[in-house]
């Protein structure tokens, strides 16, 4: 443990460590207010870009509506956590939400090298932290909490425990809406059980339940149960049967036409770039994975590709960034000079993406 409490505080160090240096190679695009504004807390202002200022915002003022669109896109899990550790915000919520983040990052990052074998375990890892976009684990963001709880789910799941794990899932439903992906997970699981053994596994119908409370929440507060579907049009990501077309549509032609068009900065194109190809590496990887991996795993990661394209592309590799079979899957294959390859690459990527998102720029 203590080898990967090294790493982990050294990859938070870079990522200190980038947004000091990257305010020298890249301006700063928005300057984001933050209700807390010691010293301390103002260093770690960047972490809390694009939607880091919301989950702020819902963790100590609710669900209001900000402007001109409506929060409950945002999931409650992670703000409530906040809410609870901060005592209604009277302790730094800044400091608390971020400290969830780290922690829930931790423990992700331990039991993801338990369930690789001993000599891929730090392949794995670094493979992991070094993702393009694995930033996103030590900011104001969800994805170190869902994926801790994805990680839960499946080990639990591994050792037969339909209840904690179908527990665990349905907090999971209620972090992103990723989450009630669990849920088949669990179905399939519990069926191939059943074959063996002939037990029902109830149980696993506690998955959707945070998605469904949720639901329920929305539907009294404003007159609809998928408020948080709806809502998502606002961050020009339209919900339905043609978006997976027309997202996709769209992202060729931004490819395309990207050198040619106008963007407010000039880091747009790249990131457009950065997008598409994550979406190539994840299906070639969903590709040459099948039945080389659990079906389990293949099945989150088949079910959560099916689910983001449902809401376009936009923002893929953060999205890609909690589909855990993927470096288990890499670094089981990789090694050697290809390996090298990768990692340094995917770290080029990771400094560049990490920059810009320090700096207030879309990032994914």
């Amino acid at each position: 443990m203590k080898k990967y409490l090294l790493i982990f505080a050294g990859w938070l160090l870079l990522i200190f460590f980038i947004n000091k240096v990257s305010v020298n190679f890249i301006p700063d695009r928005t300057s984001y207010e933050l209700r807390f504004k010691t010293p301390f807390t103002f260093s770690l202002a960047p972490l809390l870009n694009m939607d880091g200022k919301h989950y702020l915002d819902i963790a100590c003022t609710g669900y209001t509506a900000s402007n001109t669109f409506d929060l409950r896109v945002f999931f409650p899990v992670y703000p409530l956590l906040i809410k609870s550790f901060s005592l209604n915000c009277r302790i730094n919520p800044v400091m608390v939400g971020l400290a969830i983040s780290w922690i829930s990052l931790f423990f992700s990052a331990l039991i993801l090298t338990k369930v690789v074998k001993e000599k891929n375990g730090l392949k794995t890892l670094l493979l992991f932290l070094f993702f393009p976009t694995s930033f996103f684990f030590a900011a104001y963001y969800t994805e170190s909490v869902f994926l801790l709880l994805v990680l839960l789910t499946f080990w639990f799941l591994d050792r037969k425990k339909y209840l904690a794990a179908s527990f665990i899932a349905a907090i999971a439903s209620a972090t992103r809406l990723l989450g009630i992906v669990l849920f088949p997970v669990l179905l399939y699981q519990a069926y191939r059980d059943y074959k063996e053994d002939k037990k029902l596994r109830l149980e696993v119908f506690l998955a959707p339940l945070g998605l469904i409370f949720f639901s329920i929440y929305n539907f009294f507060s404003t007159g609809s149960a998928f408020t948080f579907l709806s809502t998502q049009s606002y961050w020009n990501r339209p919900v339905g049967p043609a978006a997976p077309f027309y997202g996709l549509a769209r992202q060729f032609v931004n490819v395309v036409s990207g050198p040619l068009a106008s963007y407010d900065s000039p880091f747009v194109y790249p990131v457009i770039l950065i997008e598409f190809a994550v979406l190539v590496y994840v299906l070639a990887i969903l590709y040459f994975s099948f039945k080389k991996i659990k079906n389990t795993y293949w099945i989150y990661m088949l079910v959560s590709l099916a689910i983001v394209l449902f809401a376009g592309p936009s923002s893929f590799p953060r999205y890609a960034l909690v589909l855990f079979p993927a470096y288990l899957f890499l670094g089981e294959k990789l090694s050697g000079f290809r390996y090298g390859i990768y990692l340094f690459c995917s770290l080029i990527l990771f400094l560049f993406m990490a920059g810009l998102y320090l700096r207030g720029y879309w990032s994914s």
